[in-house]
Order: structure tokens, then C-alpha cells, then sequence
């Protein structure tokens, strides 16, 4: 019976019905509507504690299937280098084992991100000061618009200044250029002069993004190594 169960489990066809199932419940959630738009404001778990169930059951399912699935995975592995240690180059073996090992980190920067992850927009003034969780105040300088031939706004910035006990950061935010301090990300999302200077400033923080590139770079290079072979093959 736990063999028949390991088998199954282990299986590559799982791993494929798995991976259908998690694309059709997203298709399915991208049509959520404004509750599930809400999604895109908040950590995940925070927003699946505060959805109803109507609206976050295909995400439930979604993060069920991926359980199975991160279980299969390493099963696949173990499988993989079980049967195949000894009677296949080095290359070969290690290559599907990297692809897995980045997939297994990227759920794991994911899961990060979902369970200590902080997501916040707030309307700052010149002057005005942002408290971070470590004591540490961010104070928000001069903010200044650039306005195109057309009288649209062409650019905008804001200066800001981090201090932790004593010692001071300095620098700028404008438009995919964020400040990172104690762990977090300041994004400026607008800024207006008149009647007076006024910005919209995004705070993130995203604890798994370091894992996330991990993943993606082992992801990718395992990917490599394939074609590689592959190419050889031929």
C-alpha cells in the first residue's frame, strides 16, 4: 500500500495533471473580479485570512495542488538520481535535479513572501516621516515634477534621507528607481507640485525575492544544460 502510494506520488504523469490542474484554478481566479483584484494590494496570506471562501476557494485549491506538486518534485528527484546514478553522464543527471532544485526555491520565495511579506501606499509630504518596524525613521525631502511640452508630468522624484540611530542614508526615488532600507523597498508611484508638492510612495517588502532569483538562475541553467545535451544528441 505505502509502496503503491511512493509510486504515485513519484510519478511523472502526476506531476503533469498537477501542473494543468494549477493553471486552470489561475485561469479561473484571473476572473475573480474586484476581490480578487484585492490580491495585488496585500501579502497573500493576509488577503486569504480576510477573503470569503466564494472568492478564494480556486486559490486554496491552487496552493493544495501545489503542495502535491512540491512533493512530487523532490520524489522525482530522489527517483531520478536513484535510477539513474552510475548509467548516465554527470550532465545529464545533474541537469533535470538543477531545474527541480530552482523550482523548489522559487515556491520557497514565494512562500516567504506570502507568510512575512508588507505591502503599504501612503500619500507623503515634504517634510513627513515614515516609521519603519527596527526603530529606523525615513524622512521625505524635497519633491519635485518635471513637466513635458505638453504640460503633462515628464518625470518625478523625491528625495529622502534614512536614520538609524546615527546613522544617515541618503537618496533619491523616482520611477523604477526604488530606495531600499532596512530590508524594504520605497517605490514612488506619483508625485504632484501643485497646490503644493505631494507624492505616492509604495512600501514593499518582499523577504523571498533573494531565493526567487536563486531559483530562477538554477531554473534557467538546468534548462541550459538540456538544450546543451540534446544538441550534442543530435
Amino acid at each position: 500500500m505505502l509502496t503503491r502510494i511512493y509510486q504515485s506520488l513519484a510519478s511523472l504523469c502526476l506531476g503533469l495533471w498537477l501542473m494543468g490542474g494549477v493553471m486552470a484554478l489561475l485561469a479561473v481566479g484571473s476572473f475573480g473580479g474586484e476581490e480578487a483584484a484585492a490580491l495585488n494590494a496585500m501579502p497573500l496570506y493576509v488577503w486569504l485570512t480576510r477573503a470569503p471562501l466564494a472568492a478564494s476557494w480556486w486559490l486554496w485549491g491552487t496552493l493544495a495542488l501545489l503542495t502535491l506538486l512540491t512533493i512530487n518534485t523532490i520524489l522525482c528527484s530522489i527517483e531520478a538520481i536513484r535510477l539513474r546514478f552510475g548509467k548516465s553522464t554527470l550532465p545529464a543527471l545533474v541537469a533535470p535535479q538543477l531545474m527541480h532544485l530552482g523550482f523548489l526555491l522559487i515556491v520557497l520565495a514565494h512562500l516567504l513572501s506570502a507568510t512575512g511579506g508588507a505591502k503599504e501606499a501612503m500619500q507623503v509630504y515634504q517634510g513627513s516621516s515614515i516609521g519603519f518596524p527596527d526603530g529606523s525613521t525615513l524622512h521625505v525631502g524635497p519633491i519635485s515634477v518635471a513637466t513635458g511640452p505638453m504640460g503633462m508630468p515628464a518625470d518625478y522624484r523625491a528625495q529622502v534621507r534614512a536614520v538609524t540611530g546615527s546613522r544617515v542614508e541618503e537618496g533619491t526615488v523616482s520611477p523604477n528607481h526604488p530606495f531600499f532600507h532596512g530590508g524594504f523597498g520605497v517605490y514612488l508611484k506619483h508625485a504632484e507640485e501643485h497646490p503644493f508638492p505631494v507624492a505616492v510612495m509604495e512600501i514593499h517588502r518582499e523577504p523571498g525575492a533573494g531565493w526567487a532569483l536563486a531559483g530562477a538562475l538554477l531554473f534557467t541553467a538546468g534548462n541550459g544544460m538540456l538544450l546543451a545535451l540534446r544538441r550534442e544528441r543530435r
